[in-house]
């Protein structure tokens, strides 16, 4: 056998196949002696690739609660550069060093699950120079990817014809900062938002509660795409965006 087992994955042992496999798009952590780290998604790539042939309970056992993967593969087969962190995975763009910080991070998650912002909130906590995107993966195994960020409100003012309609809490901080909120509705949201400068709503609110789930947001975002509007998720008095972006 061409590999034993590593408490993270496989270490191929070989080193002629260590080699080939490290000098496809830089897959695995080089080893002493030639060997190779294979972590848990790089591995089930390598064999998806036949580079390597994992047993059958071997592939059952990586895949076990394990999204990632499917994003790894999804992002090698574009031809991009990704590697494993403990966080999630490490994208870099092309053309980018991969020695130094990484592009992105991404985070996996299914279509299907109720939205869960812990991981999303300590990444953006950490304040790291790095865009985060989430990967939603539905069941057919395709993914789509957002950018998310934190949304800061500057002050502005009601436009001249503004009227304070909206006395919802959840969006008092930003009637507070002078902007327009109106109902948002026939975009399948709940507000829509205007600062001072603006003829069309720039922003589309949607005030998070439990039972949402990514397949909702997904949604809102696509709506919100398609009429140039950007996402805004209130959350537990945090103001998250989500921008549709493509690998």
């Amino acid at each position: 056998m061409s590999y034993k087992n590593d408490e993270n994955g496989i270490i191929i042992t070989e080193q002629k196949l260590a080699a080939q496999i490290h000098n496809k798009g830089k897959t695995g952590t080089p080893l002493p002696k030639g060997e190779l780290l294979l972590r848990k998604e790089e591995a089930l790539y390598c064999n998806y690739r036949k580079d390597i042939n994992l047993t059958k309970d071997e592939v059952s056992q990586f895949k076990k609660g394990n999204l990632t993967h499917i994003v790894y593969r999804d992002l090698k087969e574009r031809g991009l550069m990704v590697k494993v962190d403990e966080y999630g995975l490490r994208l870099y763009d092309r053309n980018t060093p991969t020695k130094g910080q990484s592009s992105a991070i991404i985070l996996a998650k299914n279509f299907k699950n109720e939205i869960d912002f812990k991981d999303i909130f300590d990444e953006l906590d950490r304040g790291l120079e790095r865009r985060i995107q989430i990967a939603i993966i539905d069941i057919e195994e395709d993914v789509v990817y957002y950018v998310t960020k934190i949304v800061e409100w500057p002050n502005t003012k009601l436009k001249e014809d503004g009227k304070i309609i909206i006395k919802d809490p959840e969006v008092k901080e930003l009637i507070d900062k002078g902007y327009q909120i109106n109902s948002g509705l026939k975009f399948g949201t709940h507000y829509r938002v205007y600062n001072h400068e603006s003829t069309h709503a720039p922003w589309l609110i949607h005030i998070v509660k439990d039972g949402i789930t990514w397949l909702d947001i997904t949604r809102m975002v696509r709506v919100g795409h398609g009429v140039n509007k950007t996402i805004v998720l209130a959350y537990k008095k945090r103001w998250i965006s989500l921008e549709w972006i493509k690998p």
